[in-house]
């Protein structure tokens, strides 16, 4: 079985193999954006009609800010009505990241979203939808130790594998 963090980095590769050879020049956006609880700078590639994108930052969650613990998300984003990244209208897309964690722990998922854009002289916003799926944890994958010592609360406090539904956005800006 492939490590989920090693499927995730193929993932982030993935967009270039996917191009064709006369598509290899991108548009570089830079923004901020909000997926699920992660909030920070978003970079995104935009191809002809691909997008791939990284949004490194941190969780906020019931307690607010918590800036003390790097999360994730990367995708890749495909036009669906065969307009172009730099007009507005609907995509589809991959994502992959940090989509279910807490302060004390980050729970990976995979997932599909569907969204659509508005794109500016300068500005491009993004607003989308989708499912994923979240990695079952352990026990002690997430709670100390001590938390974990009999069998009964360890089989208590698993994670099974289950669907998270995503909501995110994203403003950045154009050349």
């Amino acid at each position: 079985m492939i490590p989920i963090r090693t499927f995730l980095f193929a993932l982030l590769l993935a967009p270039g193999a996917l191009l064709a050879p006369g598509q290899a020049r991108a548009e570089l956006l830079v923004g901020a954006g909000f997926l699920n609880g992660v909030v920070g700078p978003n970079v995104e590639w935009a191809w002809r009609r691909t997008t791939a994108w990284v949004l490194p930052g941190a969780h906020i969650g019931s307690q607010g800010f918590q800036d003390d613990d790097l999360r994730w998300v990367i995708g890749m984003r495909r036009r669906l009505d065969g307009g172009t990244t730099v007009t507005n209208g609907f995509f589809g897309g991959l994502l992959a990241g940090d989509l279910g964690g807490e302060k004390s722990y980050e729970r990976l998922g995979l997932g599909a979203e569907l969204g659509h854009q508005w794109v500016g002289n300068h500005l491009r916003l993004t607003v989308s939808g989708g499912l994923g799926v979240l990695q079952p944890l352990n026990c002690s994958d997430y709670r100390s130790s001590s938390q974990c010592e009999t069998s009964a609360a360890r089989e208590r406090h698993k994670l099974d594998a289950e669907p998270q539904l995503t909501l995110g956005v994203t403003l950045a800006l154009r050349r």
